[in-house]
């Protein structure tokens, strides 16, 4: 059937857009599966295809398109909600944020941020005055809020297993009727075939699964293939280079650098340096990377296995640890500290073992491009004791951190020590550092990288850096100074005031976390609002306003 340029077209005039024209392209309906779309698209695409069917090349271009679009789920969903301006809008800054699916997920977070924000404000409140002996209530009522995160917590993780499992389901259900579909395409596949027979030739065929599964085309005639040999300018056929050399050439094909050797030049009559030799190192040195290669896919499936169950982990143990020190406050139990906070070092630990596999995949990364860069030298696994460090600093840095921050608290808190609260919190200080010398060498960083574009915006990016930086240091470390105040002077300070910066910090998060979503959402409303205008071909016209009726006008008498 022809395809009126009509259907294509999208209607700019109008307040609603077009989210029909590509599927009337098709002739598919809007809820059409991917197979539905896809056989539409082969039938027609060679029914109208341009070697056939000359006269039709604008016909071939939009089904083209429209296969383009419809094809692609993200572009399918901003197509349905948008229309054709939201395709285009699509490839601009901040087309992200036209998916319905991000846009979805923007609100839920940010409303789910607002809410977690106010209920902190109401424990800290709660605690300030609690601490400053205002009430009295036990601290199973002032944890209350607490138990409202861990309970959002838990039915976060339940709905994103229970959304893994459906994802699955469907997966399993798409490749059972995918293969389904694969059965009723015979007719479409010979009609490709003789496509290809009457563009390529007949007896054309393309690459087997086999072949396109190992990332590249396999030639039929590899065998009889030649190949060029740099020592001897001449072309040595596939099968030829074996483990052994023929019989028919006496002479051995080396590098020419390999001839020298300790000053002098090889025999070339040494069968030990023949090509097979070469092809032998060559194919253990293949085997080492593919050993370095195993070794880095196993570690990375186990720490994707952990990293899936560690949330479940990490929830369970930080509701034990809050209930132990509950009840520790209240004086129902008169375990230690050490005892009380345990869950809280499980989690430390956790994550320490995520590290460690995280550690051990990176240092195989860095063997494998070592060994291809050693091109067979057999010391290519000797990595530098000073890469590895680097590499065991960067992934274990703030870890190191926490872990030490936290033994020193549970010890003062326990009498295990008698340090003061300022020396307590020393490890607090090393991030404040580390970013500092961080942003000092930032612009030496963004030269090496070598990006033009990141050089021209060199400055915006140090200020933009440096006021982050400034804005977040003043908030923690006010709060940490008035705490260590506080800690060593009880009387000297209020609670209230020492939580200050917690209450501005967590005020100005739930203000932003509450506009940002309508914010950007309409922005961009506006933006295709303003994008469609541009487009409408009323959008030059001059507008001329109507005549004011007689009983509307003022009358302003002259003077005399």
């Amino acid at each position: 059937m022809p395809i009126s340029d009509s259907a294509s077209e999208q209607t700019l005039n109008t307040d609603t857009p077009d989210t029909v024209g590509l599927y009337m392209v098709l002739g598919v309906t809007q809820d059409a599966t991917a197979t539905e779309i896809k056989r539409a698209y082969r039938r027609l695409a060679l029914r109208y295809h341009p070697d056939r069917n000359p006269g039709a090349g604008g016909e071939f271009v939009r089904i083209q398109y429209a296969y383009d679009v419809l094809s692609d789920e993200r572009k399918r969903r901003i197509y349905d909600r948008y229309g054709e301006i939201g395709i285009q809008m699509a490839g601009r800054m901040g087309g992200e944020l036209l998916d319905p699916q991000v846009t979805n997920l923007l609100s839920v977070f940010a409303l789910a941020s607002a809410l977690v924000s106010c209920l902190f404000i109401a424990f800290f409140a709660l605690l300030a005055r609690r601490v400053d002996h205002v009430i009295e209530w036990s601290y199973k009522i002032v944890f209350m809020p607490l138990w409202v995160v861990d309970f959002a917590m838990v039915a976060g993780v339940v709905f994103v297993a229970l959304a893994r499992t459906q994802y699955s389901d469907a997966q399993g259900d798409a490749g059972q009727s995918s293969g389904a579909g694969d059965d009723n395409d015979d007719d479409d596949d010979d009609e490709c075939n003789a496509i290809n027979d009457h563009l390529y030739g007949t007896g054309y065929q393309g690459c087997s699964a086999a072949d396109d599964s190992l990332g590249g085309i396999r030639c039929s005639s590899d065998a009889a293939r030649p190949s060029y040999s740099s020592s001897t300018g001449s072309t040595v056929n596939s099968a030829e280079v074996s483990g052994t050399r023929p019989a028919t050439d006496s002479t051995p094909l080396l590098h020419p650098a390999e001839q020298q050797v300790s000053g002098r030049v090889r025999d070339t009559s040494d069968a030990s340096w023949t090509l097979g030799h070469q092809q032998g190192r060559r194919h253990r040195h293949r085997g080492r990377r593919s050993q370095l290669r195993t070794l880095r896919k196993l570690a990375e499936s186990q720490l994707q296995n952990l990293a899936k169950a560690a949330p479940t982990a990490y929830i369970v143990l930080l509701v034990a640890f809050q209930i132990l020190l509950v009840l520790r406050l209240d004086g129902n139990i008169g375990w230690s500290i050490w005892r009380v906070a345990a869950p809280w070092l499980c989690i430390e630990g956790i994550h320490f073992v995520l590290l460690t596999l995280q550690f051990i995949a990176k240092v195989l990364q860095a063997g494998e491009r070592q060994a291809a860069a050693s091109a067979g030298d057999e010391g290519y696994l000797q990595m530098s004791v000073k890469r590895v460090a680097g590499i065991a600093a960067s992934n274990y840095w703030w870890l190191a951190i926490r872990l030490s921050q936290a033994i020193l608290i549970i010890s003062k808190v326990n009498h295990d020590t008698d340090i003061g609260w300022f020396l307590v919190f020393a490890p607090s200080y090393v991030p404040l550092m580390w970013t500092a010398v961080a942003l000092y060498l930032l612009p030496r960083q963004l030269r090496a990288m070598g990006d033009s574009e990141l050089l021209q915006n060199e400055r915006a990016i140090m200020v933009v850096c440096v006021a982050a930086f400034a804005v977040v240091s003043s908030f923690v470390y006010s709060f940490l100074a008035l705490l260590v105040w506080k800690l060593s002077l009880p009387t000297a300070v209020r609670m209230v005031l020492v939580l200050i910066p917690v209450f501005v910090a967590l005020g100005i998060a739930c203000c932003c976390c509450s506009c940002l979503s309508f914010c950007l959402a309409y922005g961009m409303h506006a933006t295709l609002d303003d994008e469609q205008a541009a487009q409408s071909p009323d959008a030059h016209r001059v507008r001329v306003r109507a005549p004011v009726p007689a009983s509307r006008r003022i009358n302003v008498a002259q003077p005399q």
